[in-house]
């Protein structure tokens, strides 16, 4: 009867710690989960700041929905493909896809800004822009995100 009952016990005791084993190596896989979600982020955030001088130069031509792209998009709606991104920001493992895109209205005012940073609105409109970053590393067991930064930029004009 005792041997019964040790048995009964230690069956049950193997059955918690297959279980708590099994709820380790799950959190360990949501744990790698999540760190690869911030990471992939991380990298695209750093990889629409690296765009932001292409996004603002002057001289871009100023229609609505004009479509900068990187030289290996695939996107199909690029207009102009001459974005290059600085090698620090470049991936080997995984797909990085960059637009720098004009959104309209064509030009609007200035949103209303705290009085000592503001300057007369009248006479400044603002451009305004989006960068849009899809990074894909999920092939190479890392994240994947996607974000879209808008820009607004002054654009001086004429009273």
């Amino acid at each position: 009867m005792v041997l019964a009952i040790s048995l009964l016990v230690l069956l049950i005791l193997s059955l918690v710690a297959t279980t708590v084993a099994r709820t380790n190596r799950l959190q360990l896989h949501m744990a790698g989960n999540d760190e690869a979600r911030i990471a992939a982020m991380q990298r695209a955030l750093a990889v629409a700041d690296s765009v932001l001088p292409v996004a603002i130069a002057p001289g871009r031509p100023a229609q609505v929905g004009y479509r900068l792209c990187t030289a290996l998009s695939t996107d199909t709606r690029c207009d102009e493909r001459t974005i290059t991104l600085d090698p620090s920001v470049q991936t080997a493992i995984g797909s990085l896809d960059v637009a720098v895109v004009r959104v309209a209205p064509l030009q609007d005012r200035l949103p209303v800004m705290a009085e000592a940073k503001a300057s007369s609105t009248v006479h400044y409109r603002a451009a305004r822009i989006e960068v849009q970053v899809a990074y894909d590393g999920s092939s190479g067991g890392r994240g994947r995100a996607m974000l879209t930064q808008g820009l607004l930029v002054r654009l001086p004009a004429a009273p």
